[in-house]
Order: structure tokens, then sequence, then C-alpha cells
């Protein structure tokens, strides 16, 4: 089981890869939170990567409130209302630059 956390650009690439989160080994529990609420993650990865920041704060704030241990959705939740704030720059394409390796 799995679902996708973001896409990275590495240090010393050019071409940015995608990251997943594996939580097979989690708690049944853990998993069934996860389970329960992919579909509304999905959506609000959706509205967050088209700079639907507020909506996309809206349901990851649901997730969190259902799941308050799904630090993901939390980590989005503040990405979302920071986002939504002070807003993107100009091209944004929602892909982290990572500077170390």
């Amino acid at each position: 089981m799995c679902r996708f956390v973001e896409r990275v650009t590495v240090k010393g690439k050019k071409s940015a890869v995608s990251v997943f989160e594996i939580y097979d080994a989690e708690t049944e529990h853990s998993i069934e939170l996860k389970q329960e609420t992919a579909a509304k993650f999905q959506k609000s990865l959706k509205l967050y990567f088209e700079q639907n920041f507020t909506e996309a704060q809206k349901l990851f704030s649901k997730i969190c409130e259902r799941n308050p241990q799904d630090r993901l959705a939390a980590i989005y939740y503040q990405r979302s209302l920071k986002n939504g704030m002070y807003g993107v720059p100009e091209g944004w394409s929602g892909i982290e630059a990572l500077d170390e390796k």
C-alpha cells in the first residue's frame, strides 16, 4: 500500500522523480485510516497542484481531523496554508528541489 508524496529534483539531476509513502508496515488502524481517506487525499493533492490552496487546505484539514497521526496530510495542510497566504513563484509546478544528496 502506498500513496504519492511529491515530485522532487535531486541535486545534480535535471529530471524530477516521484516519491511515494509505503505504509504496509504501519499499524492496522493507521492503514485503515489512510485507506479510508485515500480518495479525499488524492482530491486534495489535485487541488494543491492546481494552486487551489484554499480548497486543498480545507480537505487536508478534514483528513487531519479524521487521522491526527497523518503527518503527510499535516505537511500539505501547512503548505496549502502558506502558499494560500503568500502565493507561489511564477512558473511554480509543485516540484521540490533538494539541494543535498
